[in-house]
């Protein structure tokens, strides 16, 4: 089975969240509620890119 390649917006919302869970996992006084604003901060930047 070959492996179709992401979409670029779809590669860069897997890379948020990896960096995302990548420092929660790292830091010690982030909070879930830090973590999800700051996400939802990124993301917000991509979907303004691709309107």
């Amino acid at each position: 089975m070959e492996k179709k390649p992401l979409q670029p917006e779809t590669e860069r919302f897997k890379q948020i969240l990896i960096e995302a869970y990548q420092r929660g996992e790292l830091s010690t006084n982030m909070t879930v509620k830090d973590m999800v604003r700051e996400l939802a901060h990124q993301l917000k930047q991509v979907f303004k890119r691709d309107n």
